[in-house]
Protein backbone atom coordinates (compact mmCIF):
# COMPACT_ATOMS: atom_id res chain seq x y z
CA UNK A 1 0.00 0.00 0.00
CA UNK A 2 1.48 3.51 -1.23
CA UNK A 3 2.33 6.09 1.74
CA UNK A 4 -0.43 8.19 0.51
CA UNK A 5 -2.86 5.44 0.31
CA UNK A 6 -2.32 4.53 4.29
CA UNK A 7 -2.31 8.39 5.59
CA UNK A 8 -5.97 8.99 3.66
CA UNK A 9 -7.50 5.58 4.97
CA UNK A 10 -5.86 6.16 8.71
CA UNK A 11 -7.83 9.74 8.52
CA UNK A 12 -11.07 8.18 7.01
CA UNK A 13 -10.86 5.81 9.67
CA UNK A 14 -10.13 8.40 12.44
CA UNK A 15 -6.08 7.19 13.24
CA UNK A 16 -4.95 10.31 11.66
CA UNK A 17 -6.74 12.81 13.19
CA UNK A 18 -7.24 11.70 16.37
CA UNK A 19 -10.58 10.94 16.73
CA UNK A 20 -11.18 8.77 19.55
CA UNK A 21 -13.57 6.88 18.47
CA UNK A 22 -14.66 3.48 16.05
CA UNK A 23 -13.51 3.77 12.56
CA UNK A 24 -14.81 6.42 10.82
CA UNK A 25 -17.52 7.35 13.33
CA UNK A 26 -17.79 10.57 13.93
CA UNK A 27 -16.28 12.16 10.28
CA UNK A 28 -17.37 15.56 9.01
CA UNK A 29 -19.48 15.20 6.18
CA UNK A 30 -20.97 12.13 7.02
CA UNK A 31 -22.40 12.47 11.15
CA UNK A 32 -22.70 16.61 11.14
CA UNK A 33 -19.84 16.47 13.94
CA UNK A 34 -17.68 20.00 13.90
CA UNK A 35 -14.22 18.48 13.39
CA UNK A 36 -11.38 19.42 10.53
CA UNK A 37 -12.20 17.69 7.40
CA UNK A 38 -9.18 16.29 6.97
CA UNK A 39 -6.72 15.83 3.98
CA UNK A 40 -9.36 14.83 1.72
CA UNK A 41 -10.65 16.47 -1.19
CA UNK A 42 -14.11 14.71 -0.95
CA UNK A 43 -16.10 12.56 1.48
CA UNK A 44 -18.73 10.50 0.48
CA UNK A 45 -20.56 7.24 0.64
CA UNK A 46 -21.96 4.71 -2.15
CA UNK A 47 -23.82 1.17 -2.10
CA UNK A 48 -21.32 -1.43 -3.16
CA UNK A 49 -22.80 -4.85 -1.95
CA UNK A 50 -20.49 -6.72 -4.38
CA UNK A 51 -17.24 -5.37 -2.97
CA UNK A 52 -15.28 -7.79 -0.88
CA UNK A 53 -13.48 -6.49 2.30
CA UNK A 54 -13.59 -4.04 4.70
CA UNK A 55 -11.55 -1.72 3.07
CA UNK A 56 -10.42 -0.88 -0.74
CA UNK A 57 -8.95 1.76 -2.28
CA UNK A 58 -8.43 2.92 -5.86
CA UNK A 59 -7.44 5.32 -8.17
CA UNK A 60 -9.35 6.31 -11.18
CA UNK A 61 -7.06 7.31 -13.83
CA UNK A 62 -8.53 10.63 -16.22
CA UNK A 63 -9.43 7.95 -18.82
CA UNK A 64 -12.48 6.26 -16.15
CA UNK A 65 -9.82 3.38 -15.65
CA UNK A 66 -9.92 2.19 -11.42
CA UNK A 67 -6.62 0.80 -10.46
CA UNK A 68 -6.62 -1.37 -7.51
CA UNK A 69 -4.29 -3.05 -5.48
CA UNK A 70 -6.76 -6.03 -4.99
CA UNK A 71 -8.50 -8.24 -7.12
CA UNK A 72 -12.48 -7.55 -7.49
CA UNK A 73 -15.28 -8.97 -9.35
CA UNK A 74 -15.53 -6.50 -12.16
CA UNK A 75 -17.77 -3.62 -11.82
CA UNK A 76 -18.26 -3.68 -7.82
CA UNK A 77 -15.67 -1.02 -7.40
CA UNK A 78 -17.77 1.04 -9.60
CA UNK A 79 -20.47 2.55 -7.57
CA UNK A 80 -17.74 3.64 -5.33
CA UNK A 81 -16.04 5.59 -8.48
CA UNK A 82 -19.62 6.68 -9.17
CA UNK A 83 -19.99 8.90 -5.98
CA UNK A 84 -16.44 10.33 -5.60
CA UNK A 85 -17.17 11.56 -9.20
CA UNK A 86 -20.34 13.42 -8.01
CA UNK A 87 -18.20 15.71 -6.57
CA UNK A 88 -14.72 15.14 -7.59
CA UNK A 89 -13.38 15.34 -11.12
CA UNK A 90 -10.84 12.54 -12.30
CA UNK A 91 -7.72 11.62 -11.55
CA UNK A 92 -8.22 11.32 -8.12
CA UNK A 93 -7.10 8.49 -5.18
CA UNK A 94 -10.12 7.30 -2.73
CA UNK A 95 -10.14 4.82 0.25
CA UNK A 96 -13.10 3.50 1.53
CA UNK A 97 -14.70 1.48 4.70
CA UNK A 98 -16.93 -0.42 5.03
CA UNK A 99 -19.61 0.38 7.51
CA UNK A 100 -20.52 -2.31 9.81
CA UNK A 101 -23.98 -1.26 10.53
CA UNK A 102 -25.68 -1.65 6.98
CA UNK A 103 -24.91 -4.15 4.30
CA UNK A 104 -22.85 -3.03 1.42
CA UNK A 105 -22.88 0.74 2.72
CA UNK A 106 -19.05 2.65 2.17
CA UNK A 107 -17.61 5.48 3.10
CA UNK A 108 -15.11 6.80 0.25
CA UNK A 109 -12.71 9.71 0.63
CA UNK A 110 -11.14 11.04 -1.93
CA UNK A 111 -8.09 13.44 -3.00
CA UNK A 112 -7.34 15.01 -5.92
CA UNK A 113 -4.29 13.76 -7.87
CA UNK A 114 -1.45 14.46 -10.93
CA UNK A 115 -0.70 11.44 -13.14
CA UNK A 116 2.10 11.27 -14.85
CA UNK A 117 3.95 8.77 -17.13
CA UNK A 118 6.62 6.87 -15.10
CA UNK A 119 10.17 5.00 -17.45
CA UNK A 120 9.84 1.16 -16.75
CA UNK A 121 13.67 1.23 -16.11
CA UNK A 122 13.01 3.45 -13.08
CA UNK A 123 13.19 1.74 -9.95
CA UNK A 124 12.09 4.48 -7.48
CA UNK A 125 8.86 4.36 -5.49
CA UNK A 126 8.60 7.36 -3.84
CA UNK A 127 10.16 11.05 -4.80
CA UNK A 128 9.35 14.76 -3.46
CA UNK A 129 10.05 17.25 -5.58
CA UNK A 130 10.02 21.22 -4.26
CA UNK A 131 10.33 24.64 -6.62
CA UNK A 132 11.37 27.46 -3.83
CA UNK A 133 12.17 30.79 -5.67
CA UNK A 134 12.90 28.78 -8.43
CA UNK A 135 15.32 26.20 -7.23
CA UNK A 136 14.04 22.77 -7.53
CA UNK A 137 15.35 20.50 -4.84
CA UNK A 138 14.43 16.59 -5.03
CA UNK A 139 14.35 13.22 -2.85
CA UNK A 140 14.15 9.76 -4.00
CA UNK A 141 13.38 6.82 -2.40
CA UNK A 142 14.07 9.02 0.86
CA UNK A 143 17.85 10.50 -0.37
CA UNK A 144 18.44 13.57 -1.30
CA UNK A 145 18.73 13.97 -4.93
CA UNK A 146 19.95 15.74 -8.32
CA UNK A 147 16.73 17.38 -9.45
CA UNK A 148 17.88 16.34 -12.75
CA UNK A 149 17.79 12.79 -11.84
CA UNK A 150 14.32 12.70 -10.56
CA UNK A 151 11.72 10.99 -13.21
CA UNK A 152 11.03 13.30 -16.11
CA UNK A 153 7.16 13.17 -15.66
CA UNK A 154 7.29 14.54 -12.12
CA UNK A 155 9.72 16.95 -12.78
CA UNK A 156 6.96 18.44 -15.65
CA UNK A 157 4.04 18.45 -13.43
CA UNK A 158 6.32 20.65 -11.52
CA UNK A 159 7.30 22.73 -13.90
CA UNK A 160 3.31 23.13 -14.66
CA UNK A 161 2.47 24.23 -11.20
CA UNK A 162 2.26 28.30 -10.57
CA UNK A 163 4.70 30.00 -8.22
CA UNK A 164 6.65 27.69 -5.26
CA UNK A 165 4.90 24.04 -4.64
CA UNK A 166 6.06 21.33 -4.14
CA UNK A 167 4.51 17.26 -4.66
CA UNK A 168 5.09 14.30 -3.30
CA UNK A 169 5.03 10.97 -6.55
CA UNK A 170 4.12 7.32 -5.56
CA UNK A 171 4.82 4.85 -8.11
CA UNK A 172 1.18 3.50 -8.75
CA UNK A 173 2.48 0.97 -11.12
CA UNK A 174 5.37 0.59 -13.44
CA UNK A 175 4.42 2.91 -15.82
CA UNK A 176 2.47 5.33 -13.96
CA UNK A 177 2.92 8.12 -10.96
CA UNK A 178 0.72 9.47 -9.23
CA UNK A 179 1.21 12.53 -6.89
CA UNK A 180 -0.06 14.91 -5.13
CA UNK A 181 0.54 18.43 -5.30
CA UNK A 182 1.63 21.18 -2.25
CA UNK A 183 1.02 24.71 -2.56
CA UNK A 184 3.69 26.28 -0.13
Amino acid sequence: MRDSTRSLLNALMGAGAGVPTAPGFGLPGLTGVEQPRGPWDAVTSAHAPDLPGDTFSFVALEDGTLVVDDDVPDGSATPLADAVERELRRPYEAVAVRRDDEDGLWRIAAVDVLIAAAAPDDASERVDLARVGGEVTATVDGDEADPDRAPRGLLDLLAHLDGDAALTGERLDETTWVAQRWAL
